[in-house]
């Protein structure tokens, strides 16, 4: 009688196991990796938005500020056939640095070199400078109050 009851409870629970996997929106893998419904959702929209003409800029700018995920939103507007120049320029203003921004479209596939020379025509570089930027060096011999040769301390500004 045991033995009946325990089979019966088994079948009980596989059957209804199996109907939860089948009727879930969701993939397994998904689930594990992450990825949702609402972020297929999103990453459509945003292809959908790109090809009907909507601006790159504005529709990452929008995307971002909602609370997407930086790297996805342009992931996604880079494989939606956003002009790379305005998607930069969106995550920008959204407020993402401009090293998660280069980050992500190097993931995403984007030229390394296109990403830097967009980023320091915005004025956004990545803390280095151009082969040809010349630093100017420092006059070390006039400063404090007399120009002549003396030691530099504070007390001399």
């Amino acid at each position: 009688m045991i033995q009946r009851l325990f089979i019966s409870f088994t079948f009980i629970l596989v059957l209804f196991s199996a109907a939860t996997f089948v009727s879930a929106a969701d993939s397994p893998k998904d689930t594990l990796l992450g990825h949702n419904g609402k972020e297929k959702e999103v990453c459509g929209l945003i292809k959908d938005n790109l090809q009907r003409g909507v601006g790159a800029k504005a529709v990452t700018k929008t995307n971002i500020r909602l609370g997407n995920e930086v790297c996805y939103v342009v992931r996604c507007a880079i494989d939606g056939g956003g002009e790379l120049k305005l998607i930069i320029a969106g995550a920008v203003e959204a407020g993402a640095t401009p090293d998660v921004v280069s980050k992500c479209c190097v993931e995403a596939g984007a030229e390394p070199a296109k990403i830097a020379e967009v980023l320091q025509g915005m004025g956004e570089g990545l803390g280095y400078s151009l082969p040809g930027d010349q630093f100017v060096p420092m006059d070390t011999a006039t400063v404090g109050r007399n120009a002549g040769t003396r030691f530099v301390s504070p007390s001399s500004f």
